[in-house]
């Protein structure tokens, strides 16, 4: 078996390597980069930590096959988002510029508010879009109270704390001192802290997957490389309304339909097609190399939120630690991201009526009340099915655009793609169901 000295140095190293060409300025300075990394950054964020504990133990053995599922459907609901980008957005937009407001705010918070802002409302797509922002903003308050929920669970596992009330008043505090920031200063701030956390967490993913593939290589060589036998829990039925429940895990590629002020429309389909592709390999590689940590795990297998940093463990004694700092940064970060871009939402849909600052006051409102009616395995479900109704509408947008557009390549292959996806999306709104 590895010993821990050499597993601990493969692992500081790609951490390191890895850390070094994140903050690399000419990479850090380019365009591209940064549309790449935004929606990488918020695919990896909180699902990369919390997969494994939860499909291994609901889905067991197939846990590999039933997140390539996952990740399918997000590729192909992502063709519809970049379908609208290409051929939507020139139809949606008015030719005039949106009104120029004080440029206090978080970048995500002004890149939502002016998609937003700019539909012109005289057709069905036009109304339908509309329509489809006032879902996305729901679904950025259930996804606020997700990541600190998670964020909450990380903080308090060290300290043996798990007692719901304490979780939930420690995600209160949280979404309170958000408000009192965003009302008083803006969230400008800190979208300087979070450049700073998406490397490093990003950094611990190199970290946490090449140990995994030394501990593989190692357990390979001295033959006590094994598999667990883990069969799927419940019947087929549930098991699938389970992975439905899941989609929040794979979501975060919309980003790039709202980073329209910073980038172009080619460069946002080239960068968000290389952000899912890039999360997909290292997705499914960690999970199948998770495959031999779980077979050499002792009694049951821990299937809690936060298991990962248990198991991570086995893989180096210092991940753990490193796990659970880099967890409660990624998870503060999306919080403040997704709260950033719901205020920017509400600010352009409700106009002059609700002022940014107002508006960061409403998203913690409400996602302090989802919070208290919720625990962390129902909001991962709600999240889910409400970012899936969000891709219902985008995918029936873009078959009214198809209408409206004469140069669409492959339009019969689109059409019935779309309407597929959309009715997939449908399901998994109504029928998704928490994994815990």
């Amino acid at each position: 078996m590895a010993l821990p000295v050499s597993s601990l140095i493969v692992a500081a190293t790609a951490a390191l390597v890895c850390g070094v060409l994140l903050f690399y300025k000419p990479l850090t300075a380019s365009p591209a980069w940064r549309a790449t990394v935004t929606p990488l950054a918020s695919i990896m964020g909180s699902g990369f930590l919390v997969c494994v504990p939860l499909l291994y133990a609901n889905i067991g053995n197939y846990s590999v096959l039933a997140m390539a599922v996952l990740l399918g459907l997000a590729y192909a609901v992502g063709s519809v988002i970049r379908f609208n980008i290409r051929y939507g957005e020139p139809l949606f937009q008015k030719q005039n510029p949106p009104d120029v407001f004080e440029r206090i705010e978080h970048r995500l918070h002004i890149a939502h508010r002016d998609a937003a802002h700019r539909i012109k409302i005289g057709e069905a797509a036009d109304l339908l879009e509309k329509i489809s922002h006032v879902a996305l903003s729901g679904a950025y308050c259930i996804s606020v109270s997700y990541y600190l929920q998670l964020l909450a669970s990380f903080a308090l596992q060290p300290l043996n704390l798990h007692t719901a009330w304490i979780a939930k008043s420690l995600v209160t505090l949280i979404l309170a001192g958000i408000a009192i920031i965003g009302f008083t200063r803006g969230l400008k701030g800190i979208e300087r802290v979070e450049r700073i956390v998406v490397g490093v967490n990003l950094a611990m993913i190199a970290a946490l997957v090449a140990g995994l593939a030394h501990f593989n290589a190692v357990s390979a060589m001295d033959g006590s490389w094994h598999l667990r036998h883990l069969g799927v829990s419940g019947d087929k039925l549930h098991v699938v309304r389970l992975l439905m429940g899941m989609l929040i895990v794979v979501q975060g590629f919309e980003t790039s339909r709202f980073l329209g002020s910073e980038h172009s429309q080619g460069e946002r389909i080239r960068t968000m097609r290389w952000a899912q592709l890039i999360s997909t390999v290292i997705y499914l590689v960690f999970i199948g190399l998770m495959a031999a940590v779980i077979g050499n795990t002792q009694g049951d297998l821990q299937s809690g939120i936060t298991a990962i940093v248990a198991l991570s463990a086995v893989v180096a004694p210092i991940l753990p630690a490193l796990l659970t700092i880099t967890a409660i940064g990624s998870q503060f970060s999306a919080a403040t991201a997704d709260d950033a871009g719901c205020s920017g939402l509400l600010e352009a849909i409700f106009k002059r009526w609700m002022p940014a600052r107002y508006a960061y006051v409403v998203v913690s409102a409400l996602s302090i009340s989802i919070t208290w009616m919720t625990d962390v395995y129902q909001i991962i479900s709600y999240a889910s099915r409400a970012f899936a109704l969000f891709y219902v509408l985008q995918c029936v947008v873009a078959l009214l655009v198809m209408r409206k557009v004469s140069d669409v390549p492959a339009r019969r292959a689109k059409t019935g793609l779309y309407a597929g996806l959309a009715l997939i999306c449908l399901l998994i709104t109504l029928f998704g169901i928490p994994a815990g």
